[in-house]
This record gives C-alpha cells, structure tokens and sequence, in this order.
C-alpha cells in the first residue's frame, strides 16, 4: 500500500495541471490478443479515423488476466479503456462511445467515459518502452539520454524483463521501466510526453506504480 505523503497529497490538489486527461472508457468484451498494442489502434482508427492525427496520442495498455493460452488475455465488467490524450480533444475521442472495436479475439464494445486528469506521483512505471535495441545495457543508457531530454535527471531507473510487439513494420522489443524519484514537475512531464516510439500502440505509457519493489520483482 501507497505510504499517505502530506506533501505529496498537497501538491495534487494545487494548480499544477497537465494539459493532457486520461479518457477512462468502460469496455464490453470477453478477451483481447496478449500482443493488442498493434490490434487495438487499428481497430479505434476504424472506428475514429481522426485520432490518427493526434500525434499525442497514446493508448495505454489493456490491463486483462492470463487465459491459459499465451496469445489472449481475459477481459472482466472492470476492465477499462484508457487513452491519453489533449484535454482540448477530449470532445473529438467521445466519439468513440459506442463503437464496436473488432480485435483478432473478438468483438470489443467502448461504453461511456469519464476524465481522469492526470496527477503528479513520485514513481512511475511503462511495462514496455521501444528505444531501438534489445540489449538491457544499452537500453538503460538510452533511457537516461531520453530522460535527460525531458530534463528529467537525478531519478533512479529499475529495469524489467524483456517484451515485444508485432507491427506491420516488424517486431519490436524493448523492457518495462520504473522511474522513481521525480519531482511533481518531472512526473506530470514524463506522463504527457512518455518515452520511445508506438505510444499510440501502447509502449512508454508511464502510470503510477504502488510498489518498488513489486516492479523490481516482475
């Protein structure tokens, strides 16, 4: 459990707002291919083909359980759509309510949707962020280069296991990240501009994260 910080609770109430909203969208369906980064923007463009002109897109990861089978997870009445996106687009991405989205693992139905702003959290994780190499130590070394470039410095960075996707292009792979240590400044910067390439394919996506350790461990 998250130890409760006054001075971190002050902050999220203050006036440090991002000008970008997580659209929360409930989401109707049974299940959902493992691999759905690539599946689930092509499905949301069918049915939005607007949102491929927001460059600052980003469409999070659904979150589903194991099925038993490697390619498909399992979707419950809680599971959620989530897209990061401008508040200023907000009204143009409503439009996805109601639409049926179909994946490899079957029909997909966007119900209604709600914000949820984003706010400043001391640690945060992306299960997977594409930085163009596979090899651990390197891609540590151009996480911190990135980072540097989003003045985000002085914060400690634990690497998770390796994850790909599959594209049109290809299959890409790339590792999970735990950034701790931001300042209320650098998190909301990290969160609206993410990390690496296929942000609307769900990688570099950063949300907080309640454990350090459980991250280390994964």
């Amino acid at each position: 459990m998250r130890m409760y910080n006054p001075e971190w609770e002050a902050i999220r109430h203050s006036e440090l707002i991002s000008p970008c909203t997580d659209l929360q969208f409930d989401l109707e369906g049974s299940s959902i291919p493992a691999d759905h980064g690539q599946s689930l923007y092509d499905a949301l463009i069918a049915c939005l083909p607007e949102l491929g002109n927001l460059a600052e897109l980003a469409v999070h990861p659904v979150a589903g359980a194991p099925s038993g089978r490697d390619d498909t997870l399992v979707l419950n009445r809680r599971t959620k759509l989530f897209l990061r996106i401008p508040s200023a687009q907000v009204e143009l991405a409503l439009q996805l309510c109601g639409c049926q989205l179909e994946t490899p693992a079957g029909r997909l139905k966007i119900g209604s949707a709600k914000c949820r702003p984003l706010l400043p959290f001391p640690e945060l994780h992306s299960p997977l962020i594409v930085l163009g190499t596979h090899d651990e130590i390197e891609f540590m070394e151009a996480a911190r280069q990135h980072l540097a470039l989003l003045d985000i410095q002085g914060v400690g960075l634990i690497c998770n296991k390796r994850r790909t996707i599959m594209t049109p292009a290809g299959e890409y792979s790339g590792f999970g990240l735990m950034v701790h240590g931001l300042s209320p400044a650098q998190s909301l910067r990290l969160q609206e501009r993410g990390l690496g390439a296929l942000r609307e394919r769900g990688c570099g996506v950063f949300v907080p994260h309640k454990s350090i350790k459980e991250v280390a461990l994964d």
